[in-house]
């Protein structure tokens, strides 16, 4: 499909409309499902996939700079490996499953500045999807509805609430995306993703904020090389926004949570028959935070799928 002003504006309407519903945790859970563009879906059938994060929080941030400001947090490390599957039924409809399991450790001050370190292992959140493709012929627009369910783990030992592995909280998911070509005899691409998170039952004492991501970024196919079908380099701009908690008992952990940030993320991804390959590295460019928050210097992410 070729791009055109029609469905440029198409796919702004769809991601103002989202983007007006929303406010603005372990920073940079939010970045880890937009920006994967291999996972747009194309065509009938399904695509199984192992999806691995990773982000190192090291950096205490207040506000727009680096801070020696105190913080009892210390570091704090995430790694996430995703199960998830999706599978179109007809060119209209699918449906989509999302498995995290999330490895977090921590180094934590207390109040005589004895260090203290956690090991938290657990199932994340599940995230349920439906997709619906259906606005033009070549699936190139879609939008994404769901759920995310409190099935992580809440009561890890020596965690506060916005550092557990789970929110405990049951939230929607609604989202978009849209993916075309700059002319119809060119291999240069495009595609725009924006997903909306809010929680609407949450956990005894504890709500998080609710949060917006978004990713842009351009593509150029250069084809066949050999056993390799696809070969793509991808140049995106990842975004993520989330509003402040609320009902945690202790009013500083309320302040010091929300943020904004921008990534600059390179990417490549190429095919191999049936299997597809993604990965990118994500350098911050911009980031606002509230109180005082650990930050990670780079997120990296990368992306193992079969389609059947």
């Amino acid at each position: 499909m070729n791009f055109s002003p029609k469905h440029f504006l198409i796919v702004f309407f769809l991601l103002v409309i989202f983007a007006s519903n929303t406010l603005a945790c372990a920073c940079g859970d939010g970045m880890l499902n937009v920006g994967t563009s291999s996972l747009i879906p194309s065509a009938e059938g399904g695509t199984a996939f192992l999806q691995y994060d990773s982000l190192d929080q090291t950096r205490n941030w207040h506000k727009r700079k680096k801070s020696d400001a105190d913080n009892h947090d210390k570091r704090i490390t995430t790694q996430t490996t995703t199960v998830g599957m999706q599978y179109m039924f007809n060119r209209d409809f699918g449906a989509a499953i999302r498995i995290p399991h999330v490895t977090r450790s921590t180094v934590i001050a207390d109040e005589n500045e004895i260090l203290n370190s956690t090991r938290t292992n657990s199932v994340g959140d599940i995230s349920l999807n439906g997709i619906y493709s259906g606005f033009f012929a070549d699936m190139s627009t879609g939008i994404i509805f769901g759920l995310k369910l409190p099935t992580g783990q809440t009561n890890a030992r020596g965690l506060q609430h916005n550092m557990q592995i789970g929110t405990g909280s049951t939230d929607s998911i609604l989202g978009a995306y849209h993916r075309g070509n700059f002319g119809k005899k060119t291999n240069l691409g495009f595609f725009l993703q924006t997903a909306w998170k809010r929680p609407f039952i949450s956990h005894p004492g504890y709500t998080p904020g609710s949060e917006i991501s978004g990713a842009t970024g351009i593509y150029y196919n250069f084809g066949r090389f050999g056993a390799v079908k696809k070969l793509a380099p991808i140049l995106q701009v990842i975004g993520v926004k989330k509003g402040q908690d609320s009902g945690m008992t202790s009013i500083s952990s309320n302040q010091s949570s929300g943020y904004t940030q921008m990534f600059f993320a390179p990417g490549i991804e190429f095919t191999i028959n049936d299997f597809k390959f993604y990965a990118d590295v994500e350098f911050p460019i911009y980031r606002a935070v509230n109180g005082n928050q650990l930050m990670p210097q780079n997120l990296y992410k990368m992306i193992l799928g079969y389609n059947f």
